[in-house]
């Protein structure tokens, strides 16, 4: 069997993404309108799959982020300015580039304050651009206080699942590094049983 070259891999690894974003939205969506719906909050594994996506392929996440918006405005039956407002809010999640590239993705992976930090900040990034581009249609400072509070679990979500996931090998680490580590540490262990007389 061939192996397949990065670009093939970074496109499967993101589609498996942007399809599990997908079905957990839709089913958190579902979920929350039918038993949920006269609650103030509501919980989307859009964020947490951001933050997944951000740590393994950086400015890629920003497709699993826009899927995750649509999905949310499909099951919910959102209005074409509901489209702009939460498709276009998820773009801001690229801010926490900015982060990624200052603190790096090791030190977000193992240490829980910065992890917090860069998780929160990718939701207010969420936040603060879903609601920038409400106030084209209507200019509105309570508006910004509505999507905090909404989207709060989801915010308290992702910090769980990505504390969790810190442990699991390669789970929220740049796919580059990953793979580059998994090689050298291939033929490194190779390299040792060839010198090992006694691994024959």
């Amino acid at each position: 069997m061939n192996q397949i070259t990065f670009k093939q891999y970074r496109s499967i690894d993101l589609t498996l993404i942007c399809v599990i974003t997908a079905v957990f939205e839709t089913v958190a969506t579902l979920a929350t309108n039918k038993w949920f719906n006269l609650q103030a909050m509501a919980i989307s594994i859009m964020l947490t799959m951001t933050c997944i996506a951000l740590m393994r392929w950086s400015a890629y996440a920003v497709i699993p982020s826009v899927i995750g918006s649509l999905t949310f405005c499909i099951v919910s039956s959102a209005t074409p300015i509901q489209y702009i407002i939460y498709c276009g809010g998820s773009v801001f999640s690229l801010l926490s580039l900015v982060i990624i590239k200052r603190i790096g993705k090791e030190k977000l992976r193992h240490d829980f304050v910065w992890r917090l930090i860069f998780v929160s900040f990718t939701y207010l990034s969420i936040v603060f651009g879903r609601w920038l581009i409400s106030l084209i249609f209507e200019p509105s400072l309570m508006s910004l206080l509505t999507f905090i509070t909404t989207d709060i679990l989801s915010l308290l979500f992702a910090v769980v699942v990505m504390s969790l996931l810190k442990g699991a090998d390669g789970m929220i680490e740049d796919q580059k590094e990953y793979l580059l580590r998994i090689d050298r540490e291939s033929k490194e262990e190779e390299s040792a049983n060839l010198n090992d007389p006694f691994s024959k």
